[in-house]
């Protein structure tokens, strides 16, 4: 077969294109196929992880509608890490996060804040938050975890940043556990 420059030009362009393909797939599924964590989610609970909840308050913050923040802590979780080791304090926080997420689903979305905390930021306050907060402290306690949990919250105020909208339900939890 005699080929003419254009069509050996146009083969050669077709091969390239193929491989550049196949090239991008592999590079695809490496870098986000299933053994790959995104850099939004945290590592050991699976869910959205504080970097994520950062971008996500301050979307919450320009939106003209209401908003509300849970921040859940884990009582006494220190002393299982103490007294059990990291594996198995990691074990339990995973179940406390499957447990948490399964409570709050409906309300809004669950961050992993870090350490024993975890964060509940609720789109609209139509919930009043002291109910959200008596429930999650209920039913994560009749849970088979083995642990309890506390909570505080905040509403937005009009002038909230993301530091004086968590600060004010961080106040909360800490005068709710004293």
């Amino acid at each position: 077969m005699n080929r003419t420059p254009d069509s050996q030009t146009m083969e050669l362009q077709i091969a390239l294109l193929i491989a550049a393909n196949f090239l991008l797939g592999y590079l695809v599924k490496g870098r986000w196929g299933q053994n790959y964590k995104p850099l939004w989610v945290d590592h050991i609970t699976g869910l959205p992880n504080r970097a994520n909840f950062d971008r996500a308050v301050e979307l919450a913050l320009r939106a003209p509608t209401e908003a509300g923040l849970v921040i859940i802590d884990l009582d006494d979780f220190k002393s299982i890490n103490d007294q059990q080791g990291h594996l198995a304090g990691d074990a339990l926080l995973k179940s406390a996060a499957e447990t948490l997420s399964d409570l709050t689903s409906d309300y809004g979305t669950l961050f992993r804040w870090g350490g024993d905390e975890f964060v509940l930021l609720v789109p609209t306050t139509n919930h009043h938050l002291d109910n959200i907060c008596s429930m999650i402290e209920t039913q994560f306690s009749k849970a088979d975890v083995g642990l309890r949990c506390s909570t505080g919250s905040a509403s937005r105020q009009p002038d909230d940043t993301p530091a004086t909208f968590f600060e004010r339900a961080d106040q909360n939890l800490y005068a709710n556990k004293s």
